[in-house]
């Protein structure tokens, strides 16, 4: 098996982290001559939120407050991982990254960097009504209140759609997935997009 580069995209709610970690799953049992690195943005934050550093204390104004950090915070953190865990022969899974496209720029830098060549995406594709029934069902029922979805979405499309685009632009193969059905269901999907079989 050839190691894959998949960048994970979603709205609140879309199942993302869930997908990510089944798809890791899934290529450790099925490729162990590979290992699989998954850079967890959401972690790598709040990790380095609490490093006390000016940056980090700055970096957690931001996100206490609302805010969109500057896109160089993520992508120093991924630099930091990659740097560290990552040769270019492992399974790569990208979560939380690609947020903007000068980010979606600098990752597909990166990648070419490491000379990998099988670039991809997959988008799961959500309504508002089941992306706000599963966030109640997991009892974030703040992230789930209108305003707070409106805005999610508004911020999603404003940044994130175009971010997906810019990885279209730069030569990646975006694969859009119907996030709608149970899990094992959507899994399957993923893996049949990404050219996966068992």
């Amino acid at each position: 098996m050839q190691p894959i580069t998949v960048a994970f995209f979603g709205i609140s709610g879309s199942g993302k982290g869930t997908q990510c970690v089944l798809l890791e799953k899934f290529l450790q049992e099925n490729d162990a001559s590979r290992a699989v690195v998954r850079p967890e943005m959401g972690d790598l934050l709040r990790t380095f939120m609490q490093s006390g550093t000016s940056l980090a204390k700055a970096t957690g104004e931001i996100v206490n407050s609302g805010g969109l950090v500057p896109s160089f915070i993520p992508i120093y953190m991924l630099t930091g991982v990659l740097n560290e865990s990552f040769d270019g022969t492992q399974h790569l899974i990208l979560d939380g990254t690609c947020r903007r496209p000068d980010q979606s720029r600098a990752v597909d830098e990166m990648m070419r960097l490491w000379k990998r060549e099988n670039l991809q995406a997959i988008v799961l594709t959500l309504s508002r009504e089941s992306a706000k029934k599963r966030l109640i069902a997991r009892g974030r029922v703040d992230d789930a209140k209108d305003e707070a979805l409106a805005s999610r979405f508004a911020w999603y499309e404003e940044h994130v759609v175009p971010s997906i685009e810019e990885l279209r632009t730069l030569g990646w193969t975006i694969h859009e997935v119907d996030g709608e059905p149970e899990v094992e269901t959507v899994q399957k999907e993923i893996r049949k997009a990404l050219g996966l079989t068992q």
